[in-house]
């Protein structure tokens, strides 16, 4: 019986090539450093100022790291990302490819949101940088690394919402005894040495005016602007009274000596977001609790007032701003403030929109542009529309090509182009290699090793060029204008009527300049201009001023 014969399998190990590629292509580890305190407490700041030193010095004493600077956030939760400009500006260089490694003193330092911290890791592992934990003594591009980084992301997240949900039990059992202490109170109050609300002398009789006024007819924002006509200091170092602030006063049953507790809540779980209590969880109303302002009487007199105009006004009490398509988006060419929209004529068959300067509205000496209708601004847009809509093949496509032109300067132009070519180069090598390993000249390891230090030469000058062009400028304006393209190319038709949803699609801002102008700024920046006539806005000119107070818009 004949015995098989068992092959010889030979194993060649390949060693890694990318850490080699890049020290050739790098000789030096780019490193920086992250720090993070969440406070802007004086010892906070000491430590947040030794964290930076000692980076400093640390990255600067190997010979074989090139330090590339400090990312540091000053009072800042660790919670989210968003409010962590520099943490947000690392993660743009890592992308660039000015990093190559980041230092940190812990995970609690880098993130306590487990999701959010995970995920920033696995980008830069995918963009091959790693972040290295001090404390934990963690390399993010070791193998055993994502299993423990999410063990203790996930633990310090939960000290964090532990910590929270301990201090929620903690408000909540002071607000079932009425003894929470409210740390800002209100305007027109102060808390004494005990903790108890006192009427503060100084500030009471701007909420008496306030209360008058309402009662006698002015609506929330003829209040607003006659606080800031007389100077009156406004609360919590705001630049400006506004109606919405003079609306909350007018409606908080504080004044009538009552508390309402709870009126807002933060979240349970990470990451926490704080939000106006409308019915989730329970409030806590404390009847009595300290010495009114004002009476009962007079807040249920300015509550009718307020729902009546509520009513008239057919008002849901959203904010104006996103409401209206227009809104924050006219802006004045003589003062440079937006326009607001104002009803004239409410309730008659001839009820008029129109939009005015708001520095026009406050006084007029510092501002003569005059109120426009709301009809004119739509007929100018339509007219706008249809001019470019038979001619956008003759405008658009050449400003496309002249933007493409002009984005990039000489240099720039010329190390874009190196790029391209080295691509190219690399590319060509990756083919011929390829065809090489296909006739068997080539041992498939070595073919293995080659092919992928061609790899990382190739995504180094791929991730270097997308860098320079995001850097070039008008790439913006370039995207923008060829959707301006997609969206005439969607809608050849001339339109008939105004059409609010292609408004959207194509304008960024109007601006009313002087003679009668409405100028069209369109996303891509591109301005376009209407003239509308005289008499059209003779009417809302004897409208801008002298309109009683509850027929403003929003004036509730």
């Amino acid at each position: 019986m004949a015995v098989k014969q068992e092959k010889v399998k030979k194993i060649t190990k390949i060693n890694p090539v990318k850490p080699q590629v890049m020290m050739q292509l790098q000789p030096q580890k780019r490193v920086c450093a992250y720090c993070r305190v969440s406070t802007d407490s004086r010892e906070q700041h000491n430590s947040y100022t030794a964290q930076t030193d000692y980076y400093e010095r640390m990255i600067s004493k190997r010979s074989d790291w090139q330090f590339v600077g400090i990312y540091a956030d000053e009072a800042r939760s660790g919670m989210k990302l968003q409010r962590r400009d520099d943490f947000l500006r690392m993660m743009r260089d890592c992308e660039m490819g000015k990093i190559d490694l980041i230092i940190t003193k812990s995970v609690t330092r880098f993130a306590r949101n487990t999701v959010d911290s995970i995920e920033a890791i696995r980008k830069l592992k995918l963009l091959g940088i790693a972040v290295y934990f001090e404390k934990e003594n963690i390399n993010t591009l070791s193998e055993s690394s994502e299993m423990l980084l999410t063990i203790l992301s996930s633990l310090a997240q939960g000290e964090a919402e532990s910590t929270s949900t301990n201090n929620k039990w903690s408000i909540i059992k002071r607000f079932k005894k009425g003894t929470f202490i409210i740390g800002i109170p209100a305007i027109g109050y102060t808390n004494n040495e005990d903790g108890e609300l006192t009427i503060d002398g100084q500030e009471v009789d701007i909420v008496r005016y306030i209360f008058k006024q309402y009662l006698n007819g002015k609506g929330s924002y003829a209040i607003a602007r006659e606080l800031n006509e007389m100077g009156i200091p406004t609360i919590r170092d705001a630049e400006e009274w506004s109606e919405g602030v003079v609306r909350d006063i007018l409606q908080n049953p504080i004044y009538t000596g009552d508390l309402l507790l709870q009126k807002t809540y933060t979240t349970e779980v990470v990451p926490f977001k704080h939000k106006r209590n409308k019915g989730e969880l329970p409030q806590y109303f404390i009847s009595n609790n300290h010495e009114p302002i004002i009476s009962r009487e007079e807040a249920e007199a300015v509550k009718e007032i307020y729902e009546y105009r509520r009513k008239q006004m057919k008002t849901d009490g959203t904010k104006s701003q996103n409401r209206y398509a227009y809104s924050s988006k006219i802006i004045c060419g003589e003062c440079g403030n937006v326009f607001r929209r104002q009803k004239i004529y409410i309730g008659k068959p001839y009820e008029k929109v129109q939009w005015c300067c708001i520095q026009h509205i406050r006084d007029k000496d510092k501002c003569s542009m005059i109120a426009i209708r709301e009809t004119i601004i739509q007929d100018a847009f339509t007219l706008m529309w249809n001019k470019l809509s038979s001619n956008y093949t003759e405008i658009l496509y050449p400003l496309l090509e002249s933007l493409k032109r002009l984005r990039t300067d000489e240099q720039q132009e010329k190390e874009i182009q190196e790029c391209n070519e080295k691509i190219m180069e690399l590319s060509k090598q990756s083919h011929i290699l390829s065809g090489v390993v296909a006739k068997g000249y080539l041992d498939s390891a070595i073919f293995i090793e080659k092919q992928t230090a061609l790899q990382v030469e190739l995504d180094a000058m791929r991730r270097k060029r997308k860098a320079l062009l995001d850097n070039s400028g008008y790439e913006i304006e370039i995207f923008n204008t060829e959707q301006l393209i997609k969206v005439f190319e969607s809608h050849p038709r001339i339109q008939d009527t105004y059409s609010e949803d292609l408004f959207l699609q194509s304008v960024d801002q109007i601006i009313i300049k002087e003679g009668k102008t409405v100028t069209f700024r369109l996303k891509n920046k591109l301005e376009l201009s209407e003239s509308y006539g005289k008499g059209e806005c003779d009417d809302a000119k004897a409208h801008t001023h002298g309109i009683p107070n509850e027929r403003w818009e929003n004036g509730i």
